[in-house]
């Protein structure tokens, strides 16, 4: 049983390839914290729901749930949608929460934000069009 689970929380979107981006990331991070469980959530059109892959994490035996929106910068959703969903109140980075009767401690990450690591992709972008 797992102590610790990761959850990735992506916006959801009609496009496959949107769907399969953030499920890539999840499983890319599934690879860097192994054992650890990690799982994907939607908050809306695709799924799994975000409740539902936090009801799976604490299924698995996750009592602490890492949540890190794979999102490039802060916006409604990060600041106020995905927390409400979870239940962590507005402007907190972490709560105990009860889901299905289990208490569980989330912890909010940040989104991608300003990197540099990002800029480097997108210079990489550009210059594959330059070629």
């Amino acid at each position: 049983m797992a102590e610790e689970g990761i959850l990735v929380v992506g916006h959801g979107s009609k496009l496959g390839y949107s769907k399969e981006a953030v499920s890539y990331c999840a499983d890319q991070l599934g690879k860097r914290f192994a054992p650890t469980p990690v799982k994907v959530g939607f908050m809306n059109i695709n799924e799994p729901r975000i409740k539902d892959s936090l009801e799976e994490l604490i299924s698995s035996g996750a009592s602490t749930i890492y949540v890190v929106p794979a999102f490039l910068a802060h916006g409604i959703h990060t600041t106020k949608d995905i927390t409400s969903v979870l239940g962590i109140p507005e402007g907190e980075k972490e709560a105990t929460v009860q889901v299905n009767g289990s208490s569980v401690k989330l912890n909010y990450c940040e989104p991608i934000g300003c990197d540099e690591r990002i800029a480097e992709i997108l210079e990489e972008r550009v210059r594959a069009r330059m070629e």
